[in-house]
């Protein structure tokens, strides 16, 4: 089992930047497949066609889905990325975008017929901070699963970041969190007007390729408070066009991002020989 320890290396392989330096992996977006047909693998293919990880004991009929969810304080970080490729996270558009994923999020949970959400409860500083350790944690598996390439993973995902909020679990009679981590890049009106000069031929030949504009990232993730086990996550990028400060488009990416739940049969389909 893949525990709180995840590699330095790991994470750097799979970075996510506005420059778009994010390694492609045998399960890249499937509008990228027409691309990439050649140099895949069946398997890499068949992947396109299931974004979400499921946990293996889903798979075999071990586990069983939550059905009482509490939802974690949402980590999405929105930074403004300059003409000169410089990002700063801007602290206030973090904190309205993280509100408005979160009001999204459990709209959507009550379309759910499977699944009911409960308060997240006024914790004690020790409890507080433990809380947030593994929101650290889930930042990082979010960030690692994205990119794993190891088939053995795919069809055996086990990822886990612990069983530390079973004392969660306890207060709120919850069987699982939802954990969401993001980022959103938001270009200076310097970088837009860099943009549209290096499409022009004769302007980019001084100016340089155009640069790459903003785009937003949100993985969601279902963790069995007993356990820790990641039973089940999606994620999404969307284009320039995604405003995640606009609720309209933060409810459009988390309704899109649950279409796949639980989504075990396609799983299975694909990974499950």
């Amino acid at each position: 089992m893949r525990e709180l320890s995840l590699r330095a290396e790991a994470i750097w392989q799979t970075r996510f930047s506005i420059k778009g330096e994010k390694k492609v992996s045998i399960r890249t977006p499937a509008f990228l497949v027409a691309f990439l047909l050649a140099g895949m693998s069946p398997l890499a293919v068949l992947a396109a066609s299931t974004p979400h990880w499921v946990h293996y004991t889903l798979l075999n009929n071990t586990g069983g889905l939550p059905k009482k969810v509490v939802v974690l304080p949402a980590n999405i970080e929105v930074y403004e990325v300059t003409a000169g490729d410089v990002s700063e996270e801007v602290p206030e558009w973090s904190a309205e975008v993280s509100k408005n994923v979160l009001k999204a999020l459990s709209e959507t949970i009550k379309s759910e017929k499977t699944m009911s959400e409960v308060g997240f409860p006024r914790l004690a500083p020790p409890s507080a901070a433990v809380v947030d350790e593994h929101i650290a944690l889930y930042k990082l598996v979010a960030t690692a699963v994205d990119d794993n390439e190891l088939d053995h993973k795919v069809r055996r995902f086990d990822f886990s970041i612990g069983p530390g909020l079973a004392a969660l679990q306890r207060e709120t009679g919850a069987d699982a969190a939802i954990m969401v981590y993001g980022r959103d890049y938001v270009s200076t009106a310097g970088r837009k007007a860099k943009a549209v000069l290096g499409n022009i031929p004769i302007v980019g030949i001084f100016a340089g390729p155009p640069p790459a504009l903003g785009r937003s990232w949100v993985a969601i993730g279902v963790i069995d408070l007993r356990t820790g086990d990641l039973l089940w996550m999606n994620n999404e990028t969307r284009g320039s066009t995604s405003n995640l400060r606009d609720f309209a488009d933060a409810q459009s990416i988390i309704r899109s991002i649950f279409e796949w739940y639980p989504g075990i049969e396609q799983y299975r389909k694909v990974y499950v020989k």
